[in-house]
């Protein structure tokens, strides 16, 4: 058979990526807290004792230039098209350090496993963040993509896999106002997170795309839902936020709320889930550890 498409090259998998360093800055941490609602003086005010903390979801912005990076592109033999075409389909973090500013951070990739799905190839990279002054570990991270239409030349291949999320029927009637995705919000996250795809911000692109308007970021509820668990569950303490994981089911379109509900699993952990106005399950079998 012959594919409509570029083959995807699993050779790729246990390649290593990177590193790449990035230097945290109050400009850095507090306009991707903002833009994901996070406001409080935590996360706000420089001049708080002991300074501000990073939220940890920010995390996500120093693994997008490896996941956008030229040598994973290379190892994949993926042309800008299929790039475009990626959906981030799950994000899976374990924070294991603070995030401050003056830090100087290094994170690496790892193409764990390549697998043909009727969509296209999926493909999951571990990603691990240090902090460069200390070699403290910071952040590891499960970054999965599903490829559309971009088959793989050779059978599954893997040398590590994602942990599971927490699955099954979610019971958790009550829920609460998460985010307003008005048509400000995805830009005001591209420019914070520095993670641009015109179909986030550029109606033509999305129409074009065969989408029926611009789209919030995953990770941008992703990091929203990390924001309120650590309001709802750790007193607003964002080190208290040991993982946050998830899939994500629907896109959030422009003009929806969002909602979020959170019911126990285990002794500090935690599942929950987002849906938009209508009940679609925006982000599934969401997985929370808190301290």
């Amino acid at each position: 058979m012959t594919e409509a498409f570029p083959l995807l090259n699993t050779a790729c998998c246990g390649t290593r990526l990177g590193p790449v360093e990035t230097a945290l800055t109050p400009r850095r941490l507090m306009s991707f807290a903002a833009a994901v609602g996070a406001t409080d003086d935590v996360y706000m005010d420089d001049l708080r004792p002991g300074g501000i903390l990073g939220l940890p979801p920010f995390v996500v912005v120093p693994e997008w230039e490896i996941m956008n990076g030229r040598a994973y592109r290379d190892a994949l033999a993926m042309d800008d098209a299929g790039m475009w075409a990626c959906l981030h389909v799950q994000q899976d973090s374990t924070f294991l350090a603070p995030m401050r500013p003056g830090m100087q951070i290094a994170t690496t990739g790892e193409i764990g496993c390549v697998r043909r799905t009727r969509l296209g190839t999926y493909v999951a990279t571990r990603l691990s963040t240090c902090c460069v002054q200390t070699g403290t570990p910071v952040a590891e991270s499960w970054f999965c993509g599903i490829f559309l239409d971009r088959f793989p030349n050779a059978p599954d291949r893997a040398v590590a896999t994602p942990p599971d999320l927490l699955k099954g029927p979610f019971t958790a009637a009550a829920s609460q106002s998460l985010l307003i995705v008005n048509r400000a919000l995805p830009h005001l996250y591209t420019e914070a997170a520095a993670i641009w795809n015109p179909i986030h911000t550029e109606r033509s692109r999305a129409r074009a795309a065969g989408l029926p308007d611009t789209l919030l970021h995953g990770t941008c509820t992703w990091a929203a839902a990390g924001r309120a668990l650590i309001d709802l569950l750790a007193d607003g303490d964002p080190s208290r936020l040991r993982r946050l994981g998830g899939r994500f089911a629907t896109p959030a379109f422009a003009g929806s709320e969002l909602f979020i509900a959170v019911e126990a699993a285990a002794a500090g952990t935690w599942r929950f889930q987002v849906t938009d106005g209508n009940g679609a399950v925006v982000l599934a079998d969401g997985s929370a550890t808190l301290a």
